[in-house]
């Protein structure tokens, strides 16, 4: 099966800072006895950028960036077919977890099945990669192993429904085809329509931020894509790592990025902050932007320290998909849902 889906995990995908190397990943996620979450949703990425849902396919709404519009338009068997797979996707998902539960003498409760697959292409050597993996109850389930033709059970919990799936051989076959082979064309088709789109750097801007006087200074850069970055704090014109914070890479509400790294300054000498300086770093362009530690320069209000970072309108578009369950949550135990952040 072949799956687009609502933007839930679209920048959970394959690290790349070379630009010779492409990605066209998918990823889902189904719930059984979840009220509070969808029964499906998931998404499609090529490099990391959002492609298209179900909910855009089967409900007719127009993509928002022209050259997704673009790809459809050309490929309009692909279209068909995506949508067809759309309106499969929740039986699909419905009996699969239904099995896994049968294997599992599981009656009752609440269950997630996640999946991540996709391909990966180098356009200077021309080496493909592909993979498709399982995930369930937050544990790592079942692998495609595409060589041997089989699938890799990853706890002795999936060795039931290894041996089903196996049995259905059109099915092991179909899965084979798509990621080994078709996965790879439409990659391909993908970056020849929108490599320039795809290939953008957007640069951020980089601010200071302080909540009170006796809080960590805050260096944070918004509005930045794509997340092949970093951020950190330089002494003297060297890396500097004590005291100092390093939050997570999150996504805006507008497809870029925001990023945080925070400096404990209560130990400093005042003589001493004209040594610091923070680094902005885009691995894409190759540009740096470079800002210094001054008290002049740091915001403290807290009401423009919330709206700069995009802070609240991030919660408001994950609200509807965050969930406390550390079942649902791909953020609150990261190790027990690694297959969903690397291949």
């Amino acid at each position: 099966h072949v799956f687009l889906t609502d933007k839930m995990v679209s920048h959970t995908g394959l690290f790349n800072a070379n630009d010779t190397k492409h990605s066209l990943e998918y990823f889902c996620t189904a719930a059984s006895g979840v009220k509070e979450f969808p029964e499906f949703v998931g998404v499609a990425t090529v490099d990391k950028d959002f492609v298209g849902s179900c909910s855009m396919i089967i409900h007719r709404k127009e993509p928002k960036h022209n050259v997704i519009k673009k790809f459809f338009e050309e490929n309009s068997k692909e279209m068909r077919m995506y949508f067809l797979e759309c309106q499969d996707n929740e039986r699909f998902y419905t009996s699969v977890i239904d099995g896994i539960k049968k294997h599992l003498n599981q009656k009752t409760g609440k269950h997630v099945l996640q999946q991540h697959s996709g391909c990966e292409w180098d356009d200077e050597t021309g080496e493909t990669k592909s993979f498709n993996q399982y995930a369930y109850d937050g544990e790592d389930f079942l692998k495609l192993d595409l060589l041997k033709h089989e699938w890799t059970a990853l706890t002795e919990k999936a060795l039931a429904t290894k041996l089903t799936w196996e049995n259905n051989k059109v099915v092991l076959k179909h899965s084979e085809d798509f990621y080994s082979i078709q996965c790879p064309v439409w990659l391909r088709k993908y970056m020849t329509v929108g490599r320039e789109y795809l290939q953008r750097a957007v640069l951020p801007s980089v601010s200071l931020l302080q909540r009170s006087n006796s809080s960590l200074v805050s260096c944070h850069a918004t509005g930045f894509f794509p997340d092949m970055v970093d951020l950190f704090w330089m002494k003297d014109g060297e890396e500097f790592h004590e005291d100092v914070e390093k939050g997570e890479i999150l996504p805006n509400n507008d497809e870029t990025f925001q990023m945080s790294i925070y400096l404990n300054t209560s130990s400093l000498p005042p003589k001493d902050w004209k040594k610091f300086s923070c680094v902005f770093q885009s691995f894409r362009n190759k540009k740096n932007i470079t800002i210094s530690l001054d008290k002049t320069k740091i915001r403290t209000n807290k009401a423009t320290y919330v709206k700069n970072t995009g802070f609240n309108s991030h919660l408001l578009w994950a609200a509807p998909l965050v969930s406390h369950d550390p079942l649902l949550s791909p953020f609150s135990n990261p190790e027990s849902h690694r297959l969903l952040l690397r291949n």
